[in-house]
C-alpha cells in the first residue's frame, strides 16, 4: 500500500514537472518570438529615424536653395529700383532738352529775323545813298562846300557801311551758334532718348529676372513644404513604431517575469521531488534495517544549489559590454536611472533565474532590445560615457538602488519604481 502511494506521489511530482517544464518551453518560444518583433521594430525604428534625418537634410537644402533665391531677388529689386531711377532721370532731362531745343530754337527765329530785318535796313539805306532821285556818291562828295564837309560825308557813309557790316556778321554767327547749339541739343536728346530706350529694356529683363526668381522660390517653397510633411510623416510613423515597440518591451518584460516565476516554480518542484526521494530513500533503508544500529541512515546528500547564484564576479570586459548596455537603455537619463539599469542586469546575475554571468544575462535571447538590434555592438566598439561606466561600476561593487529584475518604459503601465522614462519592478 505505502510503494503504491509512493509511486502514485512521484508520478504526479513528474506529471507537474513535466508540465512546468513545457509551460516554459511555451514561454520560451512566446518570449523568443516578442524578441524577434522588437528586434525588427527596433530595425523599423532605425530606418525610418535614417529617413527622417535625410528628409530633414533636404529640407535644410532646399531652404539654403531659398535663401540663395531671396538673395538674388533683393539683388534683382535693387537694380530695378536704380533702373528705375536712371530711366527717371533721363527723362527729366530729356524734358529739359527738349525745352532747351524750344528756347534755341525760338531764339535763332528771332536771329534770323533781325538779321532780315538788318539786312532789309542796309538795303534800303544803300538804295538811299547810291539810286534815289539819280543822286550817287560822287555828286554827294562833290556837291559839299568845303573839303571838311565832304570828308564828313565820306566818313558818315562809310560808318554805316561798317555799322551794316559789323551788325549782319554779329548775326549771322548769333545764327550759327544757335543753329549749332540747337543741333547739338538735337544729338543729346537722340542720346538721352536711345539711353532711355536701353533703360527701358535693361528695365524689362530685370523685371523678367524678378518674375522668374519669385516663381523659382514659389517652386521651392513648395518642395520644402513637401520635404517638411514628409518629416512629419515620418515623425508619424516613429511615434506609432515606438509605441509599438513599448508593447512589446511591456510584452516581453511579462513574459520574463512569467518565465522567471514559472523557472522558480519548477525549481521548487524539482528540489520538493528531491526532498520527498531522499526522505523516500531513507524510509526504505530503515525498513530494511529495522533493529539494527549504524550510521547508514544518517547519510547526508547535498542538493545542488541553483545556477546564477551568489555574488558577482566581474572583469575589465563585463564592466564594458554592462556599460555599454545602460547607455543604450537610458543613456539619456540620470544617473539614478542609469544606475538602476546597471542594477537590474547585477540582480539577474544573482538571482539563479536567469544566467550566472553578466555576458550570459545581456546576452539573453529576447532581453535587451539594442542588442538585437546591433547599436549595443556599435556602443562597445567605442566605448561608454564616463555616467554610464560609473554607473556600472558601482553596480558591479555590490551597490544596487534598485532591487528589481526587470524594467521596460514608463508610459507602459507597469506598476513598480519609476526613475525617468523607466519603471523598475
Amino acid at each position: 500500500m505505502a510503494a503504491r502511494y509512493k509511486r502514485s506521489f512521484f508520478l504526479r511530482i513528474a506529471v507537474l514537472s513535466a508540465g512546468i517544464v513545457v509551460l516554459t518551453a511555451s514561454f520560451n518560444v512566446t518570449a523568443s518570438q516578442t524578441g524577434e518583433k522588437l528586434k525588427e521594430a527596433g530595425k523599423k525604428i532605425s530606418e525610418l529615424e535614417q529617413q527622417k534625418k535625410d528628409a530633414q537634410k533636404k529640407v535644410g537644402a532646399l531652404k539654403e536653395q531659398e535663401d540663395i533665391l531671396q538673395g538674388e531677388l533683393a539683388e534683382f529689386n535693387r537694380q530695378l529700383s536704380d533702373v528705375s531711377a536712371q530711366i527717371n532721370d533721363l527723362e527729366n532731362q530729356i524734358q529739359e532738352k527738349k525745352l532747351q531745343i524750344k528756347i534755341a530754337r525760338a531764339d535763332l527765329t528771332e536771329a534770323e529775323g533781325i538779321k532780315a530785318s538788318q539786312y532789309e535796313s542796309m538795303k534800303t539805306r544803300i538804295r538811299f545813298i547810291y539810286e534815289r532821285g539819280g543822286v550817287d556818291l560822287a555828286s554827294v562828295l562833290l556837291g559839299s562846300s568845303s573839303m571838311a564837309e565832304m570828308l564828313n560825308k565820306a566818313e558818315y557813309v562809310e560808318e554805316i557801311n561798317r555799322y551794316d557790316r559789323e551788325m549782319l556778321g554779329q548775326y549771322e554767327e548769333t545764327c550759327r551758334q544757335i543753329s549749332e547749339k540747337k543741333m547739338t541739343l538735337k544729338n543729346e536728346k537722340k542720346e538721352l532718348v536711345a539711353l532711355q530706350d536701353s533703360m527701358e529694356q535693361k528695365k524689362e529683363e530685370v523685371n523678367s529676372l524678378i518674375a522668374k526668381t519669385q516663381e523659382n522660390i514659389t517652386v521651392k517653397q513648395g518642395e520644402i513644404s513637401g520635404a517638411q510633411s514628409e518629416v512629419s510623416s515620418y515623425d508619424t510613423q516613429i511615434a506609432k513604431m515606438k509605441a509599438y515597440e513599448e508593447e512589446l518591451e511591456r510584452q516581453k518584460a511579462e513574459e520574463a517575469r512569467r518565465a522567471a516565476e514559472q523557472k522558480r516554480k519548477q525549481e521548487e518542484a524539482q528540489k520538493k521531488a528531491a526532498e520527498q526521494k531522499k526522505a523516500s530513500q531513507g524510509t526504505a533503508s530503515n525498513d530494511k534495517t529495522a533493529g539494527s544500529t549504524g550510521d547508514a541512515g544518517n547519510t547526508k546528500q547535498d542538493t545542488p544549489a541553483p545556477s546564477g547564484g551568489g555574488n558577482v564576479t566581474a572583469n575589465a570586459s563585463d564592466l564594458a559590454m554592462l556599460a555599454a548596455l545602460v547607455e543604450c537603455e537610458a543613456g539619456g537619463e540620470s544617473y539614478e536611472g542609469q544606475w538602476a539599469v546597471a542594477s537590474v542586469v547585477v540582480n539577474r546575475v544573482r538571482s539563479g533565474s536567469f544566467p550566472n554571468t553578466i555576458s550570459g544575462v545581456i546576452y539573453q535571447g529576447g532581453q535587451f532590445t539594442p542588442v538585437a538590434s546591433g547599436r549595443f555592438a556599435m556602443v562597445l566598439s567605442r566605448g561608454a560615457a564616463g555616467s554610464c561606466t560609473r554607473a556600472a561600476q558601482a553596480a558591479l561593487s555590490g551597490s544596487t538602488n534598485v532591487n528589481c529584475l526587470f524594467f521596460c518604459r514608463a508610459s507602459s503601465g507597469v506598476n513598480g519604481i519609476v526613475i525617468g522614462n523607466h519603471v523598475f519592478y
